[in-house]
């Protein structure tokens, strides 16, 4: 069957060219004539039945290119989701980045008010017992001195 498709297409396609060749050589009445006896053609049976035969392959090559047009989408689509998932785990990163950056500039801010705090404490008690000890001390003399004018 497609051998015979093959022959009828070649007859038509024979057809038209020569009738294109006629129409070259003629006048516009002429060129009229040809156009509408290749109008005839077009519409025959045998034209028909090429067409038909044409249909599924064209059908076909539609359909492939849908596919291939939906393929290159979901590749797209997968490409745009990657990269907002990358920006996404990068500002993330980013955010803890800067939290941990926050919460050891807290720390060593606290770590810092406590040594403070304790260097003051020491410091106080330190004084406190300088103060204690000057006060033992003066009060041992004055003491001692009492004594001392009584025995003299």
């Amino acid at each position: 069957m497609p051998a015979k498709i093959d022959k009828a297409a070649e007859v038509v396609g024979d057809a038209v060219g020569t009738v294109e060749a006629a129409a070259a050589a003629a006048g516009s009445k002429v060129r009229q004539g040809l156009s509408e006896a290749a109008t005839t053609i077009g519409s025959s049976k045998t034209a028909e039945r090429v067409e038909k035969q044409a249909r599924p392959i064209k059908k076909a090559a539609v359909k492939k290119a849908k596919a291939i047009k939906k393929t290159i989408r979901k590749q797209a689509t997968v490409v745009k989701r990657k990269a907002t998932v990358a920006k996404k785990t990068a500002k993330k990163k980013a955010t803890v980045t800067k939290r941990k950056a926050t919460v050891a500039k807290k720390t060593a801010k606290k770590r810092a008010t406590v040594a403070k705090k304790t260097a003051t404490k020491k410091a106080t008690v330190a004084k406190r017992k300088a103060t204690g000890a000057r006060k033992t001390a003066k009060k041992k003399s004055t003491v001692a001195k009492k004594a001392a004018k009584k025995r003299s």
